[in-house]
This record gives C-alpha cells, structure tokens and sequence, in this order.
C-alpha cells in the first residue's frame, strides 16, 4: 500500500492578503481620515465666524445703546455718517471691532419733548450701525427710535 500523500497547497481563497489588497486598504482609509481631519477644520472654522459674529452683534448692541443714552447735541448724535466710511463722530474702534453708524433725521415722527404738551418737539432719529469684525465679516444692527432728552 502507498503513502497518502497531502496536498500541502492551500486554496486560493485562503492565502491572506496580497501587497494590492494591502495598498487599497490603506488608500480607503487615508482618504476617510483626511475626511475627517477636513471636517474638523471646516468646523474649527465655523465655530470662530460664529464666535467672532456673535461678539460684533453684541458690540453692536451695546454701542446702540451708548448712542442713545448721549445728549441730544452730542457730536455723535448729529444727523450724518455712513456705514461705508470711518465718518468723524460716527465711528469708533472697540477693541478689534469697527463700529460706524449712520443717523437720519425723521421729520415726520415728531413729539414734544417729554410727552409735554406745548414744549419743544423733538423728531425720531433713524439710527443704522454696522460692527465690522476684523476678518471682514459684518453684522449690521438697525432700530429706528425716538431720541428723547
């Protein structure tokens, strides 16, 4: 009787992986953690114009506010500026914020001073205000009010 002899060769299905299938694998993942590490940039990116929006909308707010509360014959209160150019008495740097506002005169909403009958009438002033952040990115604020004494 003769010795059996084993085939020692094993299938192909059942080789392992080969330097192609090595070099795919590593391909397929170096493109999904380049997509990821774009991701984050992308999102680092967004959360800074959204810091950066949020502080020049509340800069905003405030120097509104700060307009409104000067006297009436502020220079800053005046009828006049732009929200295209750094106009004198329109304009201010906080801190790495450009603020420019622009004032309007309404003639046709006008009240006397204090609610008073028979004293001086005073009209609404259009107020627009513009906060420019650094990057270029701007957030406009407008209100239309009443500028009393």
């Amino acid at each position: 009787m003769a010795p059996m002899h084993h085939d020692t060769r094993t299938p192909s299905s059942e080789r392992g992986f080969g330097l192609v299938e090595a070099m795919v694998a590593t391909m397929v993942t170096t493109v999904g953690v380049l997509s990821v590490a774009t991701l984050f940039l992308v999102g680092t990116r967004m959360q800074a114009s959204a810091t950066s929006g949020s502080t020049a909308w509340a800069v905003a707010t405030a120097e509104i506010e700060r307009v409104r509360t000067l006297a009436p014959t502020a220079a800053e209160r005046l009828d006049g500026g732009s929200l295209t150019a750094s106009v004198q008495d329109h304009w201010a740097q906080r801190g790495r914020l450009i603020v420019r506002w622009r004032i309007i005169n309404k003639p046709t909403a006008c009240a006397p001073i204090g609610g008073v009958a028979g004293a001086a009438m005073e009209c609404a002033k259009d107020i627009q205000l513009i906060a420019i952040t650094p990057d270029a990115q701007a957030i406009q604020a407008r209100i239309d009010s009443v500028l009393f004494r």
